[in-house]
């Protein structure tokens, strides 16, 4: 069974074969916007697009600021903290010269009359104090201790050991910490997964041969002491000095924790931050000329416009940076994003359309699509380098398949209280558009611009009102490509026991000389394939299943393929074909014997005291701890 949808003005055209639900156990009436939600902090909901953040070619973490059109971009602020190393010094020698810590941090250390203690002893007990608590020595107590109920409070927790990271309580994660005191004030705490390592801290910290070199002016000459090298303490030098290497993990989170880093352009805070933070573990932009235009804005002059970029579209705001051409995000010619989150079109409600958006800001400061110039209903390219994480509050909406273009695609489910929340993550990815539907079909179809995009469409996976394809699958299927004349999930053949499904594109890019290249990901669950071709094992898919492609003519087309299987995931990749309109098909392989037996899923219900869960799989097992109703 087919459904086409057309993505609205981004004129995407999808056909949902397998997307299905067979009566879940939390069904609803889903009833997304048809218009485009607004920002959370506009307009606070069930549907509002939360946040958007950028993670840069180099891994740099950039949240970023919703602002309305016409209104003011928030003044670009002083970091809150100073980020800079210390160096340990034993016995006169530097041991370590990348140890980077906050300002408060090592003011504590340098200061010559920090204290430490362990306070393992006291963990789980109503008397481990919280940072900021004073500490009476002669009694031996804390004004501030921790709640006990803390202890139960979920976290990731990471095991140096394993080097992974596993969901845990925090008291099932640590047991032991390290109290680290000033003028009997304590400053941080660190928090340790066993009371040998806490033990070890103390003696480490606690040595009478160990000093702590506040190393922050030596990091902004951009240098760093050799290891080894001797530390004259009277006149605070050391022999030998090297260049200065800022770790990743520091430049990747100093805007998202407010840190100015020691060695780089950040502006170092007038003052030092002297009170501690809250305590931490150790641990589509296609046409779009049905909508309203306008005249072209004058770039502001404050703005820095590195390529020719017309304004298009009206657009009620975006999401930007204070320092984003500082950062080094406009050298595209865009100065913010807009993310339209909505259904595809007015008559259908439980399918959900992102799309990431380049804005350009003029004089007037009112917000508009940053089009090509001379064809300014096309926005400009999004940049190829970064990755865009957009957190969209769905209501009660699950998602089942979702249908992107981009690379890369990840999507995340978030429920909570009040809401269900969903993150896209991906890579923008260049996707030819036509000016029309013929240019699509046969191979003389010439591309009106050919534009790097990110857009999802997810469809719900609990509407009670809809449900297609075959019954008793997942519905946990992504499909990604850039071939949106006529992009379709894999559609079902009972008959042939395989999988067909099409993309489509112009064959040529605007030069009318160069071939347009496509790609197609399908990653579907393995308990699917279980169901629809007997494979109950997994592995499997890399030798019984196989990939073939067809020319709209009826040739054969030179691509790349493979096939894996990975978290439980078989994952087809198709790449480096020709459009305009090739069909691609999936099936087993001649001489492989799958089951001729159908694997039913059913669902029973588990309880651990007050927590009851619903299991629903082949053959459904309650969880440890858990006993089946």
């Amino acid at each position: 069974m087919k459904k086409k949808l057309i993505a609205g003005a981004a004129s995407l055209a999808l056909l949902a074969g397998l997307i299905t639900v067979a009566n879940p156990a939390s069904a609803a009436t889903i009833r997304l916007p048809k218009s485009a939600m607004n920002a959370c902090v506009v307009q606070n909901g069930i549907y509002c697009v939360e946040s958007v953040t950028l993670t840069t070619g180099s891994g740099q973490k950039i949240p970023l600021v919703y602002v309305q059109s016409g209104a003011d971009v928030p003044a670009k602020k002083t970091p809150t903290d100073f980020f800079a190393p210390v160096a340990k010094v034993v016995k006169g020698k530097v041991e370590q010269n990348d140890w980077w810590m906050s300002q408060y941090q090592r003011d504590v250390l340098t200061s010559g009359k920090m204290v430490v203690l362990d306070g393992s002893a006291l963990m789980g007990t109503a008397n481990h104090p919280e940072q900021g608590a004073k500490y009476d020595p002669v009694k031996k107590t804390f004004d501030i201790n921790k709640p006990l109920d803390s202890y139960a409070y979920p976290q990731p927790c990471w095991d140096n050991v394993t080097q992974t990271s596993t969901q845990k309580t925090f008291g099932e994660c640590f047991k032991g910490s390290t109290i680290f005191m000033l003028d009997n004030e304590v400053r941080f705490i660190w928090w340790t997964m066993t009371v040998a390592t806490a033990a070890k801290q103390l003696l480490n910290m606690t040595s009478k041969d160990i000093t702590y070199v506040d190393l922050s002016e030596l990091s902004a000459l951009q240098q760093r002491p050799v290891r080894g090298t001797a530390y004259d303490a009277t006149a605070k030098t050391f022999k030998e000095t090297e260049g200065i290497i800022i770790p990743i993990w520091v430049t990747r989170d100093a805007l998202v924790n407010g840190w100015a880093v020691a060695g780089t352009p950040a502006t170092v805070p007038a003052a030092a931050a002297t009170t501690a933070p809250a305590e931490s573990s150790d641990t589509s932009t296609a046409a779009v000329s049905t909508s309203t235009e306008v005249a072209p804005q004058a770039p502001d002059s404050a703005t820095v416009v590195n390529s020719p970029t017309e304004a298009g579209r009206t657009l009620v705001g975006r999401w930007t940076h204070p320092d984003w051409q500082g950062l080094n995000l406009g050298a595209l010619g865009y100065d913010g994003l807009y993310v339209e989150a909505k259904t595809p079109n007015e008559f259908v409600s439980s399918m959900l359309f992102v799309d990431v958006l380049p804005t350009l800001t003029g004089a007037d400061k009112k917000t508009n699509l940053a089009g090509q110039v001379g064809n300014k209903a096309y926005a400009i390219s999004l940049d190829s380098d970064i990755v865009i994480t957009a957190k969209v509050r769905v209501g009660e909406m699950q998602t089942g398949v979702t249908v992107a273009v981009g690379t890369d695609i990840t999507i995340t489910q978030q429920p909570t209280g009040e809401y269900n929340a969903i993150s896209i993550t991906g890579t923008p990815v260049t996707v030819p558009l036509a000016k029309s539907v013929k240019d699509c079909e046969g191979e003389e179809g010439v591309s009106k611009a050919n534009v790097r995009q990110f857009q999802m469409i997810a469809m719900a996976s609990n509407d009670d009102t809809s449900g297609f394809g075959v019954e008793g699958t997942s519905g946990g299927m992504y499909v990604g490509s850039n071939g949106v004349c006529g992009l379709s999930t894999p559609v079902w053949s009972e008959a042939d026991k395989a999988f067909t499904w099409r993309v489509a594109a112009p064959h040529f890019a605007p030069d009318g000389v160069t071939v347009n290249k496509g790609f197609y990901k399908a990653v579907i669950p393995v308990k699917d394939a279980a169901l629809l071709w007997g494979m109950t094992n997994p592995n499997d898919a890399v030798s019984a299943l196989e990939v073939s492609l067809t020319t709209e003519a009826g040739g054969t087309a030179a691509f790349i393929k493979s096939i894996s299987v990975k978290n439980s995931k078989i994952i087809i990749d198709v790449s480096g074909f020709e459009y305009s309109r090739p069909k691609l098909k999936i099936g087993i392989k001649k001489g492989y014997k799958p089951s001729s037996k159908i694997l039913n899923k059913t669902t029973i219900t588990c309880i651990k005291g007050k927590t009851v869960k619903k299991i629903t799989a082949v053959k459904p097992a309650c969880p440890a701890g858990y006993k089946k109703k």
